[in-house]
């Protein structure tokens, strides 16, 4: 996820140098093909939305096309090499900032992800979805509620620099987030559907450290050891993550679509139900992600723009993973596939309407 970010910084780095020539009177340079490269892998990047909405349509009207992505462990691992290229954008300070910039902001932020989604998604689960069909109830409950406890969306860096964020305060919330869920996330879903749900603790824990914690202190390690190689890869781990994290919702969309529309004969009921509740849960995570910090604690509208969207945006794609590791019903993945479309979509709407809204200031100021 950091690797949007340094995509898109150095994009916008290229173009102030290009623009630093132009004042001097020199005749601006001609792109280079890497510089055209990186412009052309930052607008793909940028299109992330479209991506995942793109491979959940294909999922739904030609299954087949996707379900291969279904085979063996072929998620996990596709998940894992997500996180692996956002650790190699790691270094060891970053996790030692943590605690040094943005005292205070950072630890609120962080206590927004693991208690206004969780919560929110617990209720919606419970009144949405649980109640409403005895076969399919308890999978989707449980797969909405670790959406809920799955903080840290694939694109929030990307989301955050658009809408005009702290984007270094993103930054410290994305590896924050990222640490603590491979405690935090198996704590939360346990306490949440345990007595509803079964659900082994033991297995949620492994299953996180496997494709969170150890790919991301890998890419740490590959970046320590290694910066060229790092920072070369670097360069194409973003648009690289849109593909693999579209692939994993479309797989599992692919996956459930038949098993969603024969649940009880009421599919057609079944199914408006569980995109309204990941809706619901999204939006709920943005605007309360947004008012805590800046009505409920009078923090600047910087800051809590990048609450907002690091609360709203979740890691959608672990979500799925977890459900298939610990071997919930293929319908406790379908909320986290769904989910990836939502909050992108959602958070990039909000993102641009953010920018806009600084554009008329600007402009009438």
């Amino acid at each position: 996820r950091s690797s949007l970010l340094s995509l898109s910084l150095s994009s916008a780095n290229d173009d102030e140098d290009t623009d630093s020539v132009s004042t001097e009177g020199k005749a601006n340079p001609k792109p280079t093909k890497s510089n055209r490269l990186d412009q052309l892998l930052s607008q793909l990047t940028s299109a992330f939305p479209f991506f995942v909405l793109g491979s959940a349509v294909l999922a739904t009207r030609v299954p087949a096309a996707l379900t291969w992505v279904n085979s063996g462990n072929l998620i996990s691992l596709m998940l894992a090499t997500v996180m692996l290229g956002t650790g190699m954008t790691l270094q060891k300070k970053d996790f030692s900032d943590v605690f040094v910039n943005n005292p205070v902001s950072v630890p609120v932020g962080t206590l927004c992800q693991f208690l206004i989604m969780p919560l929110t998604a617990f209720a919606i689960g419970r009144s949405l979805l649980l109640r409403k069909d005895p076969v399919a109830g308890p999978a989707l409950f449980l797969g909405l509620t670790l959406v809920g406890c799955s903080p840290g969306g694939t694109a929030s860096n990307l989301v955050s620099l658009i809408a005009g964020a702290d984007v270094a305060l993103s930054v410290l919330l994305t590896t924050c987030s990222t640490i603590l869920a491979s405690a935090v996330t198996p704590l939360l879903v346990k306490t949440l559907v345990g007595s509803t749900v079964s659900v082994s603790g033991k297995a949620l824990c492994a299953a996180t450290a496997q494709v969170v914690l150890l790919p991301v202190l890998l890419g740490v390690l590959i970046n320590e050891k290694a910066p060229g190689l790092a920072k070369t890869l670097s360069r194409f781990t973003p648009f690289a993550s849109v593909v693999l994290v579209s692939l994993i919702c479309g797989g599992v969309v692919a996956q459930n679509v038949s098993s969603v529309l024969s649940v009880g004969g009421a599919g057609t009921k079944l199914l408006p139900k569980i995109i309204g509740s990941v809706l619901l849960l999204h939006s709920i995570g943005f605007f309360m992600g947004y008012m805590v910090p800046r009505m409920g604690l009078g923090y600047p509208e910087r800051t809590s723009r990048t609450i907002s969207i690091e609360v709203g945006m979740q890691n959608s794609a672990l979500a799925v993973v977890l459900a298939r590791a610990i071997g919930a019903h293929p319908l406790a993945s379908l909320p986290g596939a769904l989910s990836a479309t939502a909050h992108s979509c959602l958070g990039s709407i909000l993102a641009a309407l953010w920018r806009l809204g600084d554009s008329r200031k600007k402009d009438t100021a």
